[in-house]
Formats: C-alpha cells, structure tokens, sequence
C-alpha cells in the first residue's frame, strides 16, 4: 500500500485535472467554513432527519457533525443529503459521554436544544433564546435528541446549558432537521458579524480539506491519484535506474 502522499502533492498531482473554477469554488468555500459551531445528533433513526440535518450543516458551512450511535447507524441518503456528506466531517460517537468528553477537550460551550416550555422549566441549568446564544463568548455545540424521545437526560445533565427556538403556536415543537436548520441559520448570521480570525479555520486545516476536496471533485478520486502515484513512483525508479 501506498503511504499517503501530504496534501500539497495531492493538490498538485490532481489541480491539472480540475477546472480553475472549480479550484477557485473549492478556496472560496473554505474561507466560509469553521468549526466554531457544531452540531451534535443523538442516535437518530430516520433516514430523511439524517440526511436532511447533513445537508443543512453543509450548506450553512458546519465542517464537523458529531452523531451519537447508540442503536442506529448514521446513515445518509444520497438523494436527500443530495452528497452533502463528502464535504463535511462526520465524526462517531458510541455514547453521549464520549462526544461530549471530546467537546470539552475541544473547548465547546454544550447547549441543548429543548422545545421552549420544557427548556424554561428546567431550573437546573440556564435557558436561553436561539438569538440570546453570545457567539462571542467561545465555541459553540448544539446538541440535538432523538425523534420522538427527545434529549437523553446524559445530555441534558452534560449541557452548559438549555436552548430553544420560540414558538407562537399550538404545536409544541419541530421536526429535528428543522430545527438543525433554525439553529444553523441564525448562529451562521451571528458568525458572521464577528472576526474571521476568531472562527475561521487554520492554514493547516485548510489545507487538508483543500486536498481532500481535490480527491472528491473528480470521479473515482482515490483511484485516479493511486494511478497517479504509481506512474510517478515508476518513473522515479526508472530514472534512479538510469542514473546508476
């Protein structure tokens, strides 16, 4: 097996084979993209919430989803996530207190998103509005519970705190992808009056984004570059051949 090639000679064996508008989409998104906000998905089962939720991270600039896999296996549709899922970083958790141990070496603030009544009603932990979240204050995870079920109550005793979208009707909550998309969209709005420097991605990180985009911009990447190292791994030996 080949050793993986680092992410500069990725980009410049496969760039020729992309097309400059193509390179210059791939730079303008990873100047959008953070890791500031996350997004936390507890054990969900249905497979349209599934890929819903991996789409709306990707179209608001989310790189990391983290998803808790308990019973269900976290599986997006194609069709649905419409292939969301190659841009954006899945990351597996078996159990609540794994991901929210990882958040914490990380530094996210852990906010539970609850429908508004039962989040007002917790007095344990401090409850705040979707447009109350200070930004401003350090990264960010929304954590959302399970369809039907709602929060794990591991959850909700490892949040910071509570959060919740106001309601002005009967129905007394929305459906988990919606809800993903709400926090998404107006944390995203917030983001973007504060200094890039505070939520954008480092060089490195990048960098290796920049590279693995490179890969699944074209059909069958991962095969295409394997080709293309081995012809340059051959044509090093032949000329160390000549050579000697």
């Amino acid at each position: 097996m080949q050793k993986r090639p680092k992410p500069e000679q990725i980009k410049e064996l496969l760039a020729p084979l992309l097309t400059s508008r193509r390179r210059k989409k791939i730079t303008e998104i990873l100047l959008r993209r953070t890791r500031y906000i996350t997004l936390v998905v507890d054990d969900l089962y249905h497979q349209h919430n599934i890929s819903a939720v991996v789409r709306s991270c990707e179209v608001f600039g989310i790189q990391d989803l983290h998803v808790i896999e308990k019973e269900n296996r976290f599986n997006p549709s194609h069709g649905v996530a419409m292939g969301a899922q190659q841009w954006i970083s899945i990351r597996r958790h078996a159990s609540v207190e794994d991901c929210i141990r990882m958040l914490r070496q990380r530094g996210y603030r852990i906010f539970a998103a609850d429908p508004p009544d039962r989040a007002r009603e917790t007095g344990t932990k401090p409850s705040f509005a979707i447009d109350e979240i200070d930004l401003a204050k350090g990264p960010v995870a929304i954590a959302l519970g399970r369809e039907l079920d709602g929060l794990d109550p591991d959850i909700r005793r490892g949040c910071d705190a509570l959060a919740h979208i106001p309601l002005a009707g009967f129905t007394e909550s929305l459906n988990v992808s919606v809800t993903a998309a709400l926090f998404l969209f107006e944390l995203r709005q917030k983001l973007n009056s504060l200094s890039k420097g505070l939520w954008g991605l480092g060089e490195e990180e990048m960098e290796a984004l920049e590279a693995k985009w490179y890969v699944r911009s074209l059909k069958r990447g991962e095969n295409v570059l394997e080709d293309l190292l081995a012809r340059l791994e051959d044509a090093h030996r032949k000329e160390n051949k000549t050579g000697t």
